[in-house]
């Protein structure tokens, strides 16, 4: 069915039309590249992105340069998990449980939140009270870090936590829990959630997380390529990109 141009408003044509210009290979454009590529003035091109980011969906770096903000990711995490969540993330938990022995989840993000969106228990593992639907802060807990550090959060421990892929954490979250997590990306490399597998926390904790790393992040490259409609081309990407992940 086509659409009356009529019909449409040019401003927020516009402003999509911003958002379609990031992509995996080039996450990070200047003004006038955007204007370029979308064919608007630089004036134009500016109040639109000035727009866009006092909404979270555009941030600009140090260097002037733009690139797609932390609302992209919740936008997309909500309309990735709403088809696939039965298909692919659920069976992906359940393998990943099987194999570690431990409880397994998936958390998206919701502003400056996250959310336990799915969550798969083993029965022999000991089973925290965390509950489908929790929310918690986004800067606390492996799963949040990972996904700020998957949208570009500056600092010394997000950056050590891009060259790793996965990150553990003990007692942060919650006193009596430990988790190691690794983000999940969808198509257009935005990241659409985060894998995560629970412990109790205690002293052997972070070394038993660990030897669970190079499995999650495997399960998290296959779910990641099925999100993406394209498993060839993403899988390819993520092999690539396994320690780069940042945008």
């Amino acid at each position: 069915m086509s659409v009356n141009p009529e019909s449409t408003v040019q401003a927020t044509v516009r402003a999509l039309a911003i958002l379609d210009v990031f992509t995996v290979e080039e996450p990070h454009l200047g003004l006038s590249e955007i204007g370029r590529r979308t064919s608007l003035p630089k004036a134009t091109a500016l109040r639109l992105l000035k727009t866009l980011a006092a909404s979270g969906y555009v941030a600009r770096n140090d260097d002037a340069e733009w690139r797609l903000g932390p609302a992209t990711a919740s936008l997309g995490a909500r309309y990735q998990v709403s088809f696939d969540i039965r298909a692919n993330v659920e069976p992906a938990l359940r393998k990943l449980s099987d194999a570690t022995g431990q409880d397994a989840s998936f958390f998206v993000q919701d502003g400056n939140r996250r959310v336990r969106l799915v969550k798969v228990m083993c029965p022999d593992a000991q089973h925290s009270p965390a509950r489908v639907g929790e929310s918690m802060p986004l800067d606390q807990g492996a799963a949040g870090r990972v996904m700020l550090a998957a949208l570009g959060q500056r600092g010394e421990l997000y950056d050590q936590i891009r060259a790793r892929g996965y990150h553990v954490t003990v007692g942060e979250a919650k006193r009596t829990s430990a988790s190691i997590a690794v983000p999940v990306f969808g198509s257009r490399w935005r990241v659409v959630g985060a894998l995560c597998i629970g412990a109790p926390a205690g002293a052997d904790a972070e070394a038993k997380l660990t030897r669970f790393a190079g499995r999650l992040k495997r399960a998290a490259e296959s779910l990641s390529a099925a999100l993406s409609y394209d498993d060839d081309v993403a899988t390819r990407r993520l092999t690539v990109a396994r320690s780069t992940w940042h945008p």
